[in-house]
């Protein structure tokens, strides 16, 4: 079963908040829609709520999908990802720095739209 993807527009970035379960299946075709999706979007800065997302990648698992965020999304300014506090290991977030993308994971989502947002 694939992600659940709902879309909203804020001021300066546009939000995705996902639901399902954590499969490389479904981050894979995250990131190929949003692809796809944002080519057309004015805004070049996304925040990602996955705090609605059951379980986890493996650490092999988060760095290659930090390399695919990087490698697909060349065109955004900033990604934020949101995720509960225990999860987060910031492999995804150091492949995808490595690669040029600026990339950010939080525990909370005022914290990444403070980020995001930032002059």
């Amino acid at each position: 079963m694939s992600f659940e993807i709902s879309v909203n527009r804020s001021l300066g970035f546009v939000e995705l908040s996902i639901f399902g379960e954590a499969t490389m299946k479904n981050f894979v075709e995250l990131v190929e829609t949003v692809e796809q999706e944002s080519v057309y979007w004015s805004d070049r800065k996304v925040l990602v709520d996955l705090r609605q997302v059951q379980g986890q990648l493996e650490p092999e698992e988060q760095v290659f999908l930090g390399e695919l965020v990087a490698q697909s999304l060349p065109h955004l300014e900033r990604m934020a990802s949101v995720v509960p506090l225990e999860q987060i290991t910031r492999n995804s977030e150091a492949s995808a720095r490595r690669m040029g993308l600026q990339l950010s994971v939080f525990a909370s989502r005022d914290g990444a739209v403070a980020w995001l947002t930032a002059a």
